[in-house]
Parts: structure tokens; C-alpha cells; sequence
């Protein structure tokens, strides 16, 4: 079996996957250097989908939150 990696986002580290806490990881990737750019990778595809038209009932939902806030 090959070695697999994760990226912890508790620890802002790489491990691997022998050594991958349950929940605060991000992966797999087939090398630790793909787990160390994952945190950004992640960030543009966010990024991306918030500017595409598919995102636009959800930002109207939350749009619709923050006004509830605001009136509390």
C-alpha cells in the first residue's frame, strides 16, 4: 500500500496517514506536498464558487441572516 497524506488543520502540518487524527484533516493526497498547498487550494475553489451563479441562493440566504441579526 502506498503512503497517503494529510493535511491537520489543528496543527497547520502534514502527516501521514498512519499518524492522521480523526476529524481536523484534510485529505488524502497521494504526496505531502499536495497536503501542504491543500489550505489554499481550498481557499480559490471557496473563492470560485462564491463568484459563480450556482452560490446565489446562498449568499441571498445568508444576506437574509444577517438582516435578522441586525434587527435583534
Amino acid at each position: 500500500m502506498s503512503q497517503t497524506y494529510w493535511y491537520n488543520l489543528s496543527t497547520q502540518s502534514v502527516v501521514r496517514d498512519d499518524e492522521r487524527p480523526s476529524e481536523d484533516c484534510l485529505g488524502p493526497f497521494a504526496t505531502a506536498a499536495e497536503a501542504e498547498d491543500s489550505p489554499a487550494i481550498l481557499v480559490e475553489y471557496a473563492r470560485t464558487w462564491l463568484e459563480s451563479e450556482e452560490s446565489a441562493p446562498y449568499r441571498e440566504m445568508a444576506a437574509e441572516l444577517d438582516d435578522d441579526v441586525d434587527r435583534i
